[in-house]
């Protein structure tokens, strides 16, 4: 999977990413959904995909005994490990994905997370593939995003492939890859004012569970 079409530049707003009290609050929605329904534990090694300053990796890392933060940004990272070296944590492990390049995924995994990640990835499918033979047996994928919407959500369209999912096609994504036990909740809706008006955009969570040809 070439990851070289998201052509926005993360690194330009790393610095101020977490000064957006939008996005705090959605990545607490997020963070608690996860812990209630996924029941993150500290026999676990967790990835969360498309990590960016790390506010879900930070909420889940205190759960489970090592997290891995994946991100093609490096300037997202670079602020996640002065976080990590402030608050003294050291099971969190930075991982830079190659922007240009195939994705590797440094499993197995018992538990993969991504929050508002997936509508920047021009081919979820291939993904999700990765996700899935990146797992253990019985591990856990959560993934976080937009309910599908009119394209009014973000301000800049630059490395948007799409405008949200909607339920059925989320969990396409997953039971096509293998994932089993399949379910979504809506966790959060985030308020955005439009055209003069406050619009709300529903952000949903589907879980699945891996399972594998031998089980």
């Amino acid at each position: 999977m070439d990851m070289s079409r998201q052509l926005r530049d993360f690194n330009a707003v790393a610095a101020r990413w977490d000064q957006e009290p939008r996005r705090v609050q959605l990545a607490s929605a997020v963070s608690e959904a996860i812990i209630r329904n996924a029941g993150p534990s500290q026999a676990m090694r967790v990835l969360d995909f498309g990590a960016g300053t790390g506010l879900v990796t930070l909420a889940l890392a205190p759960l489970v005994q090592q997290m891995v933060a994946a991100d093609s940004s490096q300037g997202m990272l670079e602020q996640l490990t002065a976080k990590l070296a402030d608050a003294g944590i050291t099971n969190v492990l930075p991982f830079l994905l190659d922007h240009a390049g195939p994705v590797s995924l440094p499993g197995p995994f018992d538990l993969i997370v991504s929050s508002m990640t997936m509508h920047h990835i021009a081919d979820p499918g291939t993904l999700f593939g990765l996700f899935h033979a990146a797992m253990r047996s019985g591990g856990q994928l959560c993934i976080a995003d937009l309910e599908s919407e009119d394209g009014s959500f973000h301000d800049d369209p630059t490395g948007i492939y799409h405008n949200g999912f909607s339920v059925a096609e989320m969990e396409d994504y997953f039971t096509k890859t293998g994932f089993v036990n399949v379910r979504t909740i809506q966790v959060t809706s985030v308020k955005k004012g439009r055209e003069g008006t406050a619009r709300e955009y529903p952000v949903n969570l589907t879980l699945g569970t891996a399972q594998f040809s031998w089980d």
